[in-house]
């Protein structure tokens, strides 16, 4: 399977906490890459491949602020740049492993394994809901064995709920109303609905500590941000005029074509100094991605049974996934040169 991601983006290598004073390995949009921290704290991502071997660097330990090879002992600054071989007096001349820019912010650290010089031009997406302290957050890395835009497509698309999660879903609504719009940039993908009044399923009743009594007005929002991120938003409105808002964001990292690591962060602006609510979201939230990822990894499996992916039909709710991969698909046109896979003009049901 061809890589079907764009390189010129910005996603999470890692949460803040993984990386530290040893070398963390991880294969990144399938380019093994190591990662550590330096004496004064600074994050340092480099290719986790020694120039002399094709051994891990990862798999080395840090003398200061180098990373020195496990298996002749090269050692290289942060910058990439071999500075010792114990093996003869002075390094080979040029000797040195790429390193790619990083960004941290809040409790994510970003990576840029594109062109080196279009890493200026954009910066990672923002977040400010993790770091904001009106707000709470926890977080979960987790694995999945399905291509990354099967990921995106998957949430942007929550009519899967009623077949999936039908537990989850508010007593009374049976189905998902049409979505209300949905606007379209050159990198992001965005779709709203509000939903009808209806009574709180168990898991907002224990989260939000409300009446269970009441019918509550909903508001869905989801984002395909970029290739790299989702937003999802879900927010109870009450008739004294409150708005309980969650916000669950995924990191969708491809490891390879056909997995992805996801960093998975929910924030909240209710109960944000009670833990007993984040660990009741957690639980929640595990669980529901845990039988979303057995799916997707069914799908991936059949369709690298198929060989090329089969020829599905779009219906109306798959309106902002579709426009969704068409970016992806848009930004890997831009980078390798290769035509933009055609659309049929019938690509969504209308009916």
């Amino acid at each position: 399977m061809k890589p079907n991601y764009p390189f010129n983006c910005w996603y999470v290598a890692a949460t803040s906490e993984e990386v530290g004073r040893r070398p963390l390995g991880r294969r990144l949009l399938d380019v093994p890459v190591v990662l550590y921290r330096t004496g004064a704290g600074a994050v340092v991502a480099m290719r986790d491949r020694c120039v002399h071997r094709a051994y891990p660097l990862s798999s080395g330990h840090l003398e200061g602020d180098r990373v020195v090879c496990g298996y002749h002992g090269f050692a290289y600054d942060p910058d990439g740049v071999c500075v010792d071989v114990p093996s003869q007096e002075n390094p080979p001349i040029g000797a040195r492993v790429r390193t790619f820019p990083v960004f941290e912010r809040g409790p994510l650290v970003w990576i840029w394994l594109g062109q080196p010089g279009a890493a200026a031009l954009r910066t990672p997406p923002a977040t400010p809901w993790l770091t904001d302290p009106g707000w709470a957050s926890f977080g979960e890395r987790l694995h999945v064995g399905a291509n990354y835009l099967l990921l995106h497509e998957h949430y942007l698309d929550l009519t899967n709920v009623f077949a999936m999660h039908p537990a989850n879903v508010p007593p009374g609504i049976d189905r998902l109303p049409y979505l209300d719009e949905v606007e379209v940039s050159e990198m992001s993908v965005r779709y709203t609905r509000a939903l009808p009044p209806a009574r709180l399923a168990p898991w907002e009743a224990e989260a939000t500590g409300l009446p269970r009594g009441p019918e509550y007005h909903r508001r869905e929002q989801g984002t395909f941000v970029s290739p790299a991120l989702h937003v999802q938003r879900w927010v109870i409105d009450t008739e004294q005029g409150d708005s309980y808002e969650q916000l669950r964001m995924h990191g969708f990292t491809p490891e390879t074509p056909t997995t992805t690591h996801v960093f998975l962060r929910v924030a909240r602006n209710y109960s944000t100094d009670r833990a007993l609510v984040s660990d009741h979201l957690r639980g929640f939230f595990l669980d529901m991605i845990g039988r979303d990822a057995a799916v997707l990894e069914v799908v991936q499996r059949q369709l690298a049974e198929e060989g090329e992916p089969g020829r599905d039909i779009n219906v109306k709710a798959d309106r902002a996934a579709v426009r969704a991969r068409r970016v992806a698909q848009a930004m890997v046109a831009e980078e390798t040169g290769r035509p933009l896979p055609r659309t049929p003009t019938n690509a969504i049901a209308r009916s």
